[in-house]
């Protein structure tokens, strides 16, 4: 988009913020700066800028407009090819619909252009906030509908693909709370539909985390399951994920087991997020089957946390040996510096670096 009809939106928006009364109106933003170096030439190298401007106006006691800015940089990009300007949230929330008609006394609803959700994992919708470089993340055109069902919260999502096509996905997505301390639980069900075709893949998953509460003294345990119904016939994919925490005076340990099986798939056009089988984000998809464990501590120096963690890689249909990779990330009130180094059973060994580091204004 031209940076002048960007601006010139942006004017315009705060133009009539003087119709909103006692000030409700806020205008604030942040810079994000990244650089990543990878002796793997598949993988970006450089360095790369994204700004946000957030615009925020409370209309009344039941109505608020947010809206976002953001302008995208890469450095390394020959000519300035890497600029861009874009409408990255631009959307009207109604926090009762109960003033419209009675009916819907207890619905909320957000309309217009939101960043994805991230849902359990995120391995099937996510915002993928980190791993775009200077693009924006994951987002969509359409509406969520939002209440509260006796004590489950119950979100329904609708969008299209923001290319003016009739490609939709609609999601239910359930979240049932600590049920009776036995565990926090989350449902969600997703559904995909493509312009002129018949074809519908849908995804369900289950998210159970924190069993048994406080009563495994320092544990926490989760579970993660999904199925992938590509709508084709044949055998549903599927993604288990068992993960396990244990607090040790001033330690965090941590352990992962994920697997995905050969008919198992993302949502179209959704990756993995950044650091879901290491921080080199060399493997993700189907066939797949990763092992963590990890540490982390923020006791060896003030004001620093530091979290090493250890992966290995293998096919989950041949049982073969694909990788191990060893990470190193380092905490500060500034930022965060990350280190991996991956050991291929095919291939040279690769060594990644990033330092990123955010800024409000």
């Amino acid at each position: 988009m031209n940076k002048s009809i960007v601006l010139g939106l942006l004017m315009a928006m705060l133009v009539p913020t003087a119709a909103f009364a006692d000030g409700h109106v806020s205008l604030g933003g942040d810079v994000r700066l990244r650089y990543e170096y990878s002796s793997d030439a598949g993988l970006d190298n450089g360095l790369t800028a994204r700004t946000y401007i957030n615009l925020g106006a409370k209309i009344d006691d039941n109505t608020s407009f947010m809206s976002q800015v953001r302008h995208g940089y890469a450095f390394s990009s020959a000519g300035g090819t890497g600029d861009n300007y874009d409408i990255q949230q631009a959307y009207l929330s109604m926090a009762d619909l109960g003033s419209m008609a009675s009916f819907l006394g207890g619905w909320s609803m957000d309309i217009g252009r939101m960043n994805n959700p991230n849902l359990g994992s995120g391995r099937i919708v996510n915002s993928a906030d980190w791993s775009n470089g200077a693009a924006g993340p994951n987002n969509h055109d359409g509406f969520k509908l939002s209440t509260d069902l006796g004590g489950v919260d119950f979100d329904l999502h609708y969008w299209g693909n923001n290319d003016g096509s009739e490609d939709n996905a609609m999601i239910f997505n359930f979240g049932l709370g600590d049920m009776a301390g036995i565990a926090d639980i989350g449902f969600y069900y997703v559904t995909a539909g493509t312009a002129g075709s018949d074809v519908a893949p849908s995804w369900m998953a289950f998210n159970i985390d924190n069993i048994a509460g406080d009563q495994l003294m320092g544990v926490e345990l989760g579970v993660e399951y999904a199925t992938y119904d590509a709508d084709l016939g044949g055998e549903d994919g599927t993604l288990t994920v068992i993960s396990l925490g244990y607090a040790l005076d001033q330690f965090n340990l941590h352990f992962s087991n994920s697997v995905t099986d050969l008919a198992w798939d993302s949502t179209a056009g959704t990756t993995d997020p950044h650091g879901t089988y290491g921080i080199a984000d060399q493997f993700g998809g189907n066939d797949l089957d990763a092992t963590k464990f990890g540490v982390s501590t923020d006791a060896l120096m003030d004001g620093m946390g530091v979290t090493l963690s250890y992966y290995s890689f293998s096919s989950d249909s041949s049982g073969d040996d694909l990788a191990t990779e060893l990470d190193l990330i380092l905490d500060f009130s500034c930022g965060q510096l990350g280190y991996a180094s991956v050991s291929p059973e095919v291939g040279e060994d690769v060594d990644y670096v990033y330092w990123q580091s955010s800024y409000d204004f």
